[in-house]
């Protein structure tokens, strides 16, 4: 259950703004938003025309507040295509960050999967988890696992809608000691150091399709990697980098645009090697 809307005005800008504002106003006028369901055309006070609809998470994700730089959707998208993640699946990631990751991670696991995410900041724990909030992939205030907080942050199960997929577990601390669960089928790593934690992985992983996806900015932490998924016997490893250039299309004719998403990263991926069965 989301906890934003979103209105677009007449030239197309956005705004997320809370489920339970019900006044909204800028250069173009002033609109009463009381009881106006998503999926309708609101005229302002001087007639100009705004759109109240359901935000995307790509919406929210754009908007919401960040503590690092986040992954940008052409490398999510991959990792979530080359792993092929799936509804009810199990997925440990490092690290949080801001949750950007973690909020598409949840969505493609679905109710019947988790996502279990370690970071090591506090800090950047406590925003991670206001983001996953608005998604309704945490209950509001839910227990980081590792940080101490107050009681009186702390809210009942009875304070949440039933609607979210609340399927998100945040924990502090430091994955290159080691991944607590079993039976895992994906792990990603967004890290400096990713290769500290292949041999973990590799013990984590269920070894049926257990897979791992590293996302790193450095060929040489690419290499790196690599070299250490191939120590510890993984399958199926490879590297790619993806770059996006935008379309412009008007009525004088169609071209590439001048500006272009460029270099944001190396992802790795590979496939762990089942065991072989000792009589």
């Amino acid at each position: 259950m989301k906890t934003k809307k979103l209105i677009i005005d007449e030239r197309e800008k956005k705004y997320l703004i809370k489920k339970d504002v019900n006044n909204f106003g800028n250069d173009l006028g002033v609109i009463d938003l009381e009881n106006v369901e998503e999926g309708t055309a609101i005229t302002s006070h001087n007639n100009h025309t705004f759109y109240l609809v359901e935000p995307t998470v790509y919406d929210i994700v754009k908007k919401m507040k960040r503590s690092v730089t986040t992954l940008l959707p052409k490398d999510i998208g991959m990792i979530l295509t080359y792993c092929g993640i799936e509804d009810g699946e199990t997925v440990v990631e490092a690290g949080t960050g801001s949750g950007a990751l973690t909020i598409y991670l949840a969505n493609a696991v679905g109710k019947n999967g988790k996502v279990i995410t370690y970071e090591k900041r506090p800090e950047f724990a406590k925003i991670a988890r206001k983001n996953l909030e608005i998604v309704g992939a945490v209950k509001k205030n839910q227990k980081i696992i590792g940080l101490d907080e107050e009681d009186e942050n702390e809210v009942s199960d009875n304070d949440n809608n039933d609607n979210g997929l609340y399927n998100v577990i945040q924990k502090i601390g430091d994955i290159t000691e080691g991944i607590e669960e079993k039976d895992v089928d994906v792990i990603v790593l967004d890290m400096p150091d990713p290769w500290n934690v292949v041999e973990h992985a590799k013990n984590s992983l269920n070894k049926a399709k257990g897979r791992i996806a590293i996302y790193v900015p450095y060929i040489e932490q690419a290499k790196k990697s690599v070299d250490a998924l191939k120590e510890h016997g993984f399958l199926d490893i490879q590297t790619v980098e993806c770059i996006v250039r935008n379309i412009e299309i008007t009525e004088k004719g169609a071209r590439p645009s001048t500006r272009m998403i460029g270099h944001t990263g190396y992802i790795t991926f590979a496939r762990v090697r089942p065991t072989v069965d000792e009589e």
